[in-house]
């Protein structure tokens, strides 16, 4: 709750040293994605081995797909973008900069990467975030994490039997003047990919 508050105090201090109403405005937006409500929405745009697979994979492609999940690669390259719900309750715009974010599959970090481009919510309105991803699952496998691993191909696949859990830390960044100011901590979105047995 410190951070929160440090966060909040911050963009205060910056507006209240600005003195200009526009300035006030573009605060009060930022400030505004400190509230704002983040879930997940999908994994689209799926790509394994150069091979998409997010309308389902064909007769032909699955014994190459198969044959790489099951070891007979070096690489195991995955492109995949992971869309993120973010729910505006405030009655300003929201928005930030950038986002920083992490992806854990389980314990294991399969990426981490920044968001440059500036990302908007209208007031009381709900925008989809996406984060394109591109991994190489091959490089993660380890003994002890190699059936998770291999669980999270088959999810994507459509395959799998047992969901994946997934978690994505999301760090946003605001700007106001020159003046950046990213959220003291990172926000957990967890969720599962895959069916249930």
């Amino acid at each position: 709750m410190k951070s929160v508050r440090f966060f909040t105090t911050a963009l205060f201090v910056v507006v209240l040293l600005s003195g200009c109403n526009a300035l006030k405005t573009m605060a009060s937006q930022t400030m505004a994605m400190k509230d704002c409500n983040y879930s997940y929405h999908s994994v689209s745009n799926i790509v394994i081995a150069d091979i998409a697979v997010s309308e389902g994979v064909s007769a032909f492609s699955l014994p190459k797909i198969m044959a790489l999940i099951g070891g007979l690669s070096e690489t195991l390259p995955v492109n995949m973008t992971l869309n993120l719900n973010v729910e505006n309750p405030n009655d300003v715009r929201a928005g930030f900069e950038r986002m920083a974010y992490q992806i854990n599959l389980d314990s294991i970090r399969i990426a981490e990467g920044d968001i440059a481009q500036p990302f908007y919510v209208a007031p009381k309105d709900t925008s989809v975030l996406p984060i394109n991803v591109s991994v190489d699952l091959r490089q993660l496998v380890t003994k002890e994490n190699s059936s998770t691993i291999l669980s999270l191909a088959t999810n994507l696949l459509g395959v799998g039997t047992t969901p994946s859990r997934l978690c994505i830390n999301v760090r946003p960044t605001v700007k106001v003047l020159a003046t950046e100011i990213t959220a003291p901590n990172y926000i957990p979105i967890n969720f599962e990919i895959g069916k249930k047995q």
